[in-house]
């Protein structure tokens, strides 16, 4: 008695993840693109060889980070696309790259990200080109022409025709009511987060598999036409209508019971008849009661 349960106190985690960029890789195997995280410290991106396995199949590499972003050619006036690696370099220096257009066009341009930005307040869209490190979906600062004012919006990336067939989920947004689609990947990158891109609601949505209700309707649908299928298939048996034969003159007497002034035969007396199988079509013959 009197002892106290000493308990050794738990040492707090001092150690913190370094933060990361998004960038991409391609597989040497299936060649499929897959974002990656690449770390830096104090502004730096550290050196690093990342090891890993390809979600498309299975396969263990080592990878070449690289991001790919917009410029607007000063020649052509037409938007194109470079990738700049992944390096142990400042993150401010991935805003100005040495480029090469189709158009012959060679020099130095600022490039970043070629979004589609919707306002807060009157919702109103504009493409423009945000930080090269502005990812789907984030929340930014811009100046809105209709407002005249700098209010809160929301980037998404331009999606190209089709693309919406291409996610294997969907959810239902809470802020317009519909159906919209979403990829597997973007839900891992947001952790969970969504951005409608008809309203712009941000939130969790309830995701889905997409096409699971119209599965499941098309199968209690097969289902209910089976039944009645089957139903309508099995029918009940017809009684047949059996052939009026009077038992011939050979038949013994049967026994006669008054009823009315007539006796009737009775079936054993013309079933024990004969041989032991029974005629095949037979009917209860009234007999007059002065033939007895």
């Amino acid at each position: 008695m009197g002892q106290k349960n000493s308990r050794t106190p738990t040492q707090p985690i001092t150690s913190k993840q370094n933060p990361f960029k998004l960038f991409e890789y391609q597989c040497c195997h299936c060649k499929s693109k897959r974002p990656i995280q690449y770390f830096y410290k104090n502004g730096v991106f550290l050196p690093q060889a990342p090891r890993v396995v390809c979600g498309g199949c299975s396969c263990s590499v080592v990878v070449d980070p690289f991001k790919t972003v917009d410029y607007s050619c000063p020649s052509c006036k037409k938007w194109q696309k470079v990738r700049l690696p992944a390096k142990p370099v400042p993150l401010n220096m991935y805003n100005v790259s040495k480029v090469s257009c189709n158009c012959g066009f060679r020099g130095e341009v600022t490039v970043g990200r070629h979004m589609d930005v919707a306002c807060s307040q009157c919702w109103t869209h504009k493409r423009e080109l945000r930080d090269v490190w502005t990812e789907d979906g984030d929340e930014i600062k811009t100046y809105c022409t209709p407002c005249e004012d700098y209010q809160r919006a929301f980037a998404r990336a331009p999606q190209k025709k089709g693309a919406a067939e291409q996610a294997e989920m969907e959810y239902k947004c809470d802020g317009c009511a519909r159906v919209r689609p979403i990829g597997a990947e973007e839900l891992l990158r947001n952790q969970g987060l969504a951005c409608c891109d008809l309203c712009n609601w941000v939130g969790y949505p309830e995701v889905t598999e997409r096409g699971c209700k119209k599965s499941k309707a098309k199968m209690s649908s097969t289902r209910s036409q089976s039944s009645h299928s089957v139903s309508s298939s099995v029918t009940r048996p017809k009684r047949a209508t059996p052939t009026v034969a009077a038992p011939s003159t050979g038949y013994p007497k049967p026994h006669a019971l008054e009823h009315g002034g007539e006796a009737w035969a009775t079936t054993a007396a013309v079933a024990t008849h004969g041989s032991d199988r029974p005629p095949a079509n037979f009917l209860v013959v009234p007999i007059a009661a002065e033939d007895l």
